[in-house]
């Protein structure tokens, strides 16, 4: 293990202080007198950066801004004579595992490193994992990104295995490995530690990463930038579980920090530019915010609109079945239409937490004991999904609070109506065409534009018509922009 922390010493030593012929003496005497020196340099500097980079160096772990503080205070204090003592003590007094001291490191310095760390290690695919994907697939094939997950005990930033790169860049052509095949070894890693970098957080961070992330932000000398989808978990609480608003609130601890943010919609953005608005409060710029919107194009990029269609039409309502996405409305629309005697079918595509898909379920169990011809969808994979978006007559999405809304966008981009919400992200998209807006707090509202879609061809048409006059955006597009709006603006501020 000294041989592993002496490897790490000297890896960072280059960024700390620049005599090479200094450091290889160094090396030769060991790891006691190399940290030594690197303390002294790090204290001596006003910036807290080399510290962090220090920090990380030595416990092969990233630093909460406690430990930062801690640390940084404890070699002020410290006597000379004994600041590798005091440094020591500081770093390693938390009750944090260190399970990653036997592992070398590699420093990032100069360069853009990408935090994908939930896409890297789970099959999910809906929403920001979509995102994710579709522009992590392209900025691999455009630019130097390096990709990284995290330790499995979230303590640092750590290289990724095949396995892991493919669940993010290859998507489309991904495929989960059989149990024949031999598991990847998932202690084979590198952790990577970023430093006069830039580092994109294009997810939502689990809650046990917030607390280091925001520390990074705040003091590793790195410039952060983060693809902001949503304020919902604060914004409409009312409509989640509070562990989402808790997990959410500490993901604002980051963004307060960070430095730039590109909204996928101009809702998302205000929202965000909104809490970045009271951040003087607390003696704090906050980031700057811009808008990046997300496009209006199939998940693989192709969207081949030919497809089946049954004896009766297919409605489709994609997205988890949780209280803001409005389903119990459609549920109930859809009992009055079939009382009048429109025939149609209604497929919902999506999951959910058993708190929220309860009563959901339940209301679905009546209509089918009454005949109803309606179905529910989970863990289906894109396949199925891209199959029903060609084959609906129109699809539904009159959620109450929305980032973006890329169901909207899918189905447009597959030529295929939808109704919509007449206000927020999703309006944005709808005023390009192909849509009927409602109020989704008005069931009378939804009825009459589902019976219009479902009885009146000529409106069908008008909508169809409109689609097809549309200009948007595609995935290369957004990929492209958002590099453009995120990265590079933050690359320019690198002190390198």
């Amino acid at each position: 293990m000294s041989q592993a922390l002496l490897g790490r010493l000297a890896t960072v030593a280059p960024y700390i202080f620049s005599e090479q012929a200094d450091i290889d003496a160094l090396v030769q005497r060991g790891a006691g007198p190399l940290l030594a020196r690197l303390v002294a340099e790090a204290n001596s500097r006003e910036s807290p950066d080399l510290l962090w980079l220090l920090i990380a160096g030595v416990t092969a772990s990233f630093p909460n801004a406690d430990q930062v503080r801690m640390t940084r205070r404890a070699v002020a204090l410290a006597d000379p004579r004994k600041i590798s003592a005091a440094f020591l003590e500081a770093c390693f007094d938390s009750a944090v595992r260190f399970d990653d001291l036997d592992k070398g490191i590699e420093v990032v310095s100069g360069g853009t490193v990408v935090d994908v760390d939930f896409c890297a290690n789970h099959r999910h695919n809906t929403g920001i994992q979509r995102v994710v994907r579709q522009t992590m697939s392209r900025w691999n094939a455009t630019s130097d990104a390096v990709f990284v997950a995290w330790t499995a005990n979230g303590g640092a930033m750590r290289s990724m295995t095949p396995l892991e790169r493919s669940r993010v860049i290859e998507w489309n052509t991904y495929t989960e490995p059989g149990r024949d095949q031999p598991p990847v070894d998932p202690e084979v890693y590198r952790v990577i530690i970023p430093f006069k970098s830039v580092v994109i957080l294009p997810e939502v961070p689990q809650a046990a990463l917030c607390s280091a992330l925001a520390a990074l932000a705040e003091y590793s000398g790195n410039r952060v930038g983060l693809v902001g989808y949503d304020a919902i978990p604060v914004v409409s609480a009312d409509t989640l579980d509070s562990l989402e608003t808790e997990r959410f609130v500490r993901y604002l601890t980051i963004f307060k920090h960070s430095h730039r943010l590109a909204g996928i919609s101009g809702a998302a953005t205000e929202e965000f530019a909104g809490f970045a608005a009271a951040l003087p409060a607390q003696g704090l710029v906050g980031p700057e915010t811009v808008e990046v919107s997300l496009p209006i194009d199939a998940p693989d990029g192709d969207a081949d609109v030919s497809g089946a269609t049954g004896i009766d039409p297919l409605v489709i309502c994609i997205g988890s079945q949780e209280p803001r996405k409005n389903h119990l409305a459609v549920l109930f629309a859809a009992e009055l239409l079939w009382r009048e005697g429109v025939a149609f079918r209604l497929r919902f595509i999506g999951g959910g937490s058993i708190l929220y898909t309860r009563e959901f379920d339940k209301r679905v169990r009546a209509l089918k004991r009454r005949g109803r011809r309606i179905e529910v969808l989970r863990g289906v994979n894109d396949e199925v999904l891209l199959s029903a978006y060609r084959e609906a007559r129109f699809s539904l999405f009159p959620s109450l609070h929305e980032g973006y809304g890329l169901p909207v966008a899918e189905s447009l981009a597959f030529a295929t109506p939808v109704i919509t919400t007449d206000y927020g992200s999703t309006a944005e998209i709808a005023r390009g065409g192909g849509c009927l807006m409602v109020d989704p707090r008005n069931d009378d509202e939804l009825v009459v534009a589902m019976r219009s879609l479902l009885t009146d061809d000529d409106i069908l048409n008008r909508l169809h018509a409109e689609i097809a006059a549309r200009s948007d955006r595609t995935w290369d597009d957004y990929a492209n922009e958002l590099w453009d709006q995120l990265v590079l603006p933050l690359r320019g501020e690198l002190d390198v």
